[in-house]
């Protein structure tokens, strides 16, 4: 069956002007009437049809082409483009984030911290922290107190990077880190992992009057590394 260029228009979903668009660019094919008429087969229908679903997935024309010439598969093409909207996602969701945080913290040095720092930076920051503050504590457990922003942190993670600038920039608080490093080696002497419960309540009392801000500190890196929350000392 043939159908004017008004009928495969209604059929296909488009305007009259998009069929014409797509004929003349050779992407269908069309019959001439004598009166010069253009005239489309179901194939025709059905290619219009694909073209505006593929349009709908934001595919460019010379994309298009390609698969109806059966240049590039279907595929593949849909494979490509769907990391590529990955990619767009993730960007989307980031400046989603920083949007949501700098609502609430109209800073520009947050904005600064949040959009410029580099990994890098980040790391550095967070490594001369623990390098100043627990210097003798094994790899292990910095590890552990390092946080790690990712590249798709949601709005919780970038405030908690933010409080947690705040405080690895405060020497009060690596004061107060300090001497509770140095209480826990005065305690813990030779044997820090020594299965005595005398020794681990000592501990657990030296915990419960450490600076607050050091559970506080422990938060925050579990909700910018997606962890569980810390227990709390009882």
């Amino acid at each position: 069956m043939d159908h004017s260029i008004g009928a495969a228009a209604r059929l296909a979903g488009v305007s009259v002007k998009t069929v014409r668009h797509y004929s003349d660019l050779g992407l269908l094919t069309a019959v001439r009437t004598s009166a010069g008429h253009r005239r489309y087969d179901d194939a025709a229908v059905a290619r219009l049809r694909l073209i505006r679903t593929l349009r709908a997935l934001d595919l460019d024309l010379p994309t298009i082409r390609a698969v109806l010439l059966e240049e590039r598969s279907l595929a593949e093409v849909a494979a490509t483009h769907a990391d590529a909207v990955a990619i767009q996602l993730r960007t989307l969701q980031r400046q989603h984030a920083l949007l949501v945080v700098l609502a609430t913290h109209p800073d520009l040095e947050e904005l600064h911290l949040m959009t410029e720092q580099s990994e890098q930076e980040r790391r550095a920051l967070i490594a001369d922290f623990l390098d100043a503050t627990l210097p003798d504590v094994p790899p292990a457990v910095h590890q552990n107190l390092t946080p790690v922003l990712s590249e798709d942190a949601g709005p919780a993670q970038l405030e908690a990077w933010l409080e947690l600038t705040e405080l690895m920039a405060s020497e009060d608080f690596r004061t107060a880190i300090r001497r509770l490093a140095a209480g826990f080696h005065a305690l813990a002497g030779g044997d820090p992992l020594r299965a005595d419960p005398k020794y681990r309540a000592q501990l657990i009392a030296l915990r419960r009057t450490a600076d607050p801000r050091w559970e506080r500190y422990n938060e925050l890196v579990a909700v910018v590394n997606g962890w569980a929350p810390p227990v709390q000392v009882a």
